[in-house]
């Protein structure tokens, strides 16, 4: 068995998945089920999330460790299945950090492909035929950090000028998540924060993007916020955007055009392992709301390994 796993380390590098916590778990059970025999590498920065709250230099520091332990494992990709690093750390990383200290490695995000879908658009050379027909209004939900950032208001309207974007950030829902406060109290919780994106802009979206990546979690609960607050003035549903799908097929589409940076091991289910700078007993517990996404249909307990990344 051991010789079989070191062969299997020969042949593939694991493709990394960060978050500050556990919501980029949803994204990792999608990117596992779109990607079956790749191997994987989760790491939470259970111990300083969530990132939602802190300053811009701190989040683009702690994500700059996150990715440093991701590489030194032998990933030779990373996703930032994190919005707020993907909004304060993506660009800097890549364009500052990535080319001295490992230019042969890559940083994606959760944020470019939830644009380049709202948009139709792609993430470079859109300059060339910006969207000029696309009109109407996306609401977006999102952490603090995510929504102070501006940068899914910049992105999209460099690209669809037309599309009016509307943002509503949402302090309370993460922490009732991991505290397993009860869909009574989470519903509650969206129905007010869609309420306050309505009154607040006097505008009704025609199109909801959940910009966290706990958020799908909760799409049942957008579903009849939306119905019961929007529907009541369109007279229709609202299409909500999720991002792991989208960023499953992101990245399916990436290493097509990118073959030689992950090589898969032929005819073989790839392997997932989880690291956490928290206390693992707890994050095991936080995280068993996560478990009814593993696309195996396991909801057995996973393993977490502790790893202190404060000195990367």
């Amino acid at each position: 068995m051991f010789q079989a796993d070191k062969n299997r380390q020969k042949l593939s590098s694991p493709i990394g998945v960060f978050d500050s916590g556990s919501g980029g778990l949803t994204v990792l059970h999608a990117l596992e089920a779109a990607l079956p025999t790749h191997d994987f590498l989760y790491f939470g920065d259970h111990q300083r999330a969530p990132y939602g709250d802190k300053a811009g230099p701190d989040v683009y520091e702690m994500t700059r460790q996150a990715v440093q332990f991701l590489f030194d494992q032998g990933c030779n990709l990373v996703i930032l299945a994190c919005n707020t690093a993907s909004a304060i750390a993506l660009r800097k990383l890549q364009q500052e950090w990535l080319p001295s200290y490992a230019p042969n490695k890559r940083i994606l995000g959760v944020l470019v492909p939830m644009v380049e879908t709202i948009t139709d658009r792609p993430w470079i050379r859109w300059e060339q035929h910006p969207q000029q027909y696309l009109q109407g209004t996306v609401g977006i939900f999102a952490t603090e950090a995510t929504v102070k950032s501006k940068t899914y208001l910049v992105e999209i309207g460099k690209r669809a000028p037309q599309l009016d974007v509307i943002q509503q950030a949402c302090p309370e829902l993460v922490p009732a998540l991991e505290a397993k406060k009860g869909s009574s109290t989470t519903d509650l919780l969206v129905e007010g924060y869609v309420s306050q994106l309505v009154k607040e802009n006097n505008k009704v979206p025609n199109w909801i993007m959940l910009g966290c990546t706990h958020y799908p979690l909760l799409r049942n609960a957008f579903e009849k916020a939306a119905s019961k607050v929007i529907g009541n003035i369109m007279g229709q549903g609202v299409p909500i955007l999720c991002q792991p799908s989208i960023c499953a097929d992101s990245l399916k589409d990436y290493l097509t055009r990118h073959p030689g940076l992950i090589v898969p091991p032929p005819e073989q289910r790839g392997t997932t392992r989880y690291f956490t700078s928290g206390c693992t007993e707890h994050v095991e517990k936080t995280t068993a709301i996560f478990n009814s996404l593993h696309p195996d249909g396991s909801t057995g307990k996973t393993t977490w390994i502790k790893q202190d990344i404060s000195g990367y």
